[in-house]
């Protein structure tokens, strides 16, 4: 048990580290919002940074098309009117590509009126026509009308798959139109500054923090710092699609298998979202949270050092004093006074002390003057495990029996009264109450009851001799049969339950069914009288062969019943069935004056198994008492 002092420094210790803890947390929750808020800023920034690139990129995309497109178209026109006045290049590919280089396209085909390709700078595409596919398909409408101009959007080259615009015009004399091709690398090279991966490769500050683009209606990434995420699905990579959508001020998720923070924001067709590792996002939440906590625990230590030394020398040396003095008085000197005025309230709980000490030594007397105005005969006493004397009620010597000398003697000392109520009232007759029987008086009867108040010990001592006699014979009355002295029905099931709360003190045994033979002839020939004679005899030799291990009672009419039990083993048990068999020889029942006939009865045995109910084994000896009473009836009968 702790003594005040370790029970003060616990609790301000306890106290203190609750109070160290919950700034702690609410430092923490402060810091982790404050970091949260501060990325979610930047974080916008960077996505504002993003938008400003991609508009920026796409309007020079759009330029440099119009220029590439107004180039290829101007190419084409020459190079239709340099073939129409150099007829011999017609035949020779060597000089297409001569020209094909100085205007600095890469393809030229010559198509004739039919849509067919008849020339070029490409063999390989000879004889391929208009309608040949979507690609080249888009100059049908060349046929149609001579004074049209085409420039097709870029578009991977179905053969080689590179990216080249196609122009095309007539010639001037109108016999064949020119296509030309021209590799876009320009617009490539702009097209790749508005890939999203390019872009978030320039805003890369932090090699841990990345950044993703994901496609609005599939949810997959289409551009990634970490180019292995690009082509993934975003919930694979475990950041959840509905989460990114409905939370624009960021959530937590395991990313990639790490704790992270995210922010995502609508950016036209995509979702761009910005990933925040935990050991970048939070690392100065830890380094501010150890530093706090390094401050708390000192000053913990001080006040708690500070209030030990304080307690020490203003409460603990007052309260030592009290129990110095509290210790002598439940030793059993209640001549002992506390004294101790080191402060105001402690003058007043030496002022309480001694006078509860002058109530007390009074209480006894108050309770015996209290007690012997009543009728009731009830003592009481009460004794300290440190107290040498027994306080007591006038009525304990009075109860236990004892003179003044006596009681004077016993109480005089708590050991020597202990021993003499355990050799006084040793034989308890009632369980559950409490009640013994006394000693050197067998027809006195009394209730003790002992409640032990922390060190003192309170006993109650009750002459309940007339209560217990007469619940006694009401028990007869209800629980025994009149005429035979056994008991009755409700007796034996009383009992046998009881019992049968307890199987082990069941052990070996047996319950016999008993029924008398012969009654209807004797109450015919002799009168009822006779036939109770006759029933009260049985009644006679069962209860001579009745035992402490048996519970004998008449089940009602003629029927007995015997429940054998405590038993060691099942031939303890057949040697008591035996000495009923011999009993039923031997006992004679005088049924008028001069008139005197042997008992007899048939009963039937049931071996008692752990399992079996009591109704079960009533059922079973019932049908072997029957059978007896067949047998025998049958062997007098052919003994006639």
């Amino acid at each position: 048990m702790l003594n005040i002092r370790e029970i003060i420094v616990r609790y301000l210790r306890m106290t203190t580290a609750v109070m160290a803890l919950l700034i702690i947390i609410f430092s923490i929750v402060l810091q982790v919002n404050r970091e949260q808020q501060l990325n979610w800023i930047s974080t916008q920034s960077i996505f504002l940074q993003v938008e400003h690139l991609l508009s920026e990129n796409a309007k020079e995309l759009d330029e440099i098309r119009m220029d590439y497109s107004r180039a290829c178209l101007n190419n084409a026109e020459t190079i239709a009117y340099i073939i129409q006045n150099t007829p011999k290049a017609l035949d020779r590919v060597d000089e297409l590509r001569h020209i094909a280089r100085f205007t600095d396209v890469d393809e030229i085909h010559l198509f004739n009126t039919d849509g067919i390709i008849y020339n070029g700078t490409h063999p390989e595409y000879y004889h391929m026509s208009v309608d040949d596919g979507q690609q080249i398909g888009f100059f049908k409408q060349m046929l149609e009308n001579k004074s049209i101009k085409l420039v097709q959007p870029i578009t991977p080259n179905t053969a080689i798959g590179d990216f080249i615009q196609y122009s095309a015009v007539w010639s001037p004399n109108g016999e064949f139109f020119v296509q030309v091709g021209m590799k876009q690398e320009n617009v490539l090279k702009v097209t790749k500054k508005n890939d999203l991966s390019y872009i978030f490769s320039l805003l890369k500050v932090n090699s841990s923090v990345d950044l993703y683009a994901v496609d609005k209606e599939k949810g997959m990434v289409v551009g990634a710092t970490a180019s292995e995420n690009t082509g993934r699905m975003l919930d694979d990579i475990g950041i959840p699609l509905e989460k990114a959508i409905s939370h624009p001020g960021g959530f937590h998720a395991w990313v990639n298998g790490k704790p992270a923070f995210c922010i995502f924001a609508d950016c036209g067709t995509n979702y761009i979202g910005r990933v925040i590792p935990f050991n970048v996002m939070y690392r100065n939440v830890i380094t501010i949270t150890l530093m706090l906590a390094a401050g708390i625990i000192a000053i913990a230590v001080i006040l708690v050092a500070a209030v030990t030394r304080f307690l020490n020398k203003e409460i603990i040396a007052g309260i030592e004093s009290v129990n110095t003095s509290l210790t002598e008085i439940s030793e059993g000197n209640l001549d002992a006074r506390v004294n101790v005025c080191s402060c105001i309230e402690f003058s007043e709980l030496s002022g309480y002390i001694n006078d509860m000490i002058t109530s007390l030594l009074s209480s006894t007397e108050k309770i015996s003057y209290v007690l012997n105005k009543t009728d009731l005969q009830i003592g009481v006493y009460e004794y300290n495990k440190k107290m040498k004397t027994v306080r007591h009620t006038e009525k304990v010597a009075k109860i236990l029996d004892c003179d003044a000398g006596e009681i004077s003697r016993i109480t005089a000392d708590s050991m020597l009264f202990k021993e003499y109520l355990a050799a006084k009232i040793f034989d308890k007759v009632s369980e559950e109450e409490n009640i013994y029987r006394l000693y050197d008086n067998g027809e006195k009867y009394v209730k003790h009851e002992e409640f032990i108040f922390g060190n003192s010990i309170l006993g109650i001592l009750m002459d309940v001799t007339g209560e217990y006699n007469r619940r006694r014979q009401l028990e007869m009355e209800r629980d025994m049969d009149m005429l035979t002295g056994l008991y009755n029905r409700r007796g034996l099931e009383g009992r046998v339950n009881v019992l049968s709360a307890c199987p082990d003190k069941l052990k070996h045994g047996a319950l016999v069914m008993i029924d008398a033979d012969g009654l209807k002839k004797i109450n015919d020939q002799y009168g009822h009288d006779a036939g109770d004679a006759y029933l009260k005899g049985i009644g006679d030799a069962i209860r001579l062969f009745n035992s402490k291990d048996s519970i004998c009672a008449r089940w009602g009419g003629d029927e007995f019943v015997m429940f054998l039990y405590n038993f060691e083993s099942d031939a303890q048990v057949d040697e008591q069935i035996q000495r009923l068999a011999q009993v039923r020889q031997n006992v004679k029942v005088a049924v008028s004056d001069s008139h005197m006939v042997n008992v007899n009865f048939s009963f039937g045995v049931s071996r008692l198994n752990r399992g079996q109910d009591f109704q079960t084994l009533l059922k079973e000896a019932d049908e072997k008492m029957y059978e007896s009473k067949r047998e025998r009836k049958q062997c007098r009968e052919a003994g006639k």
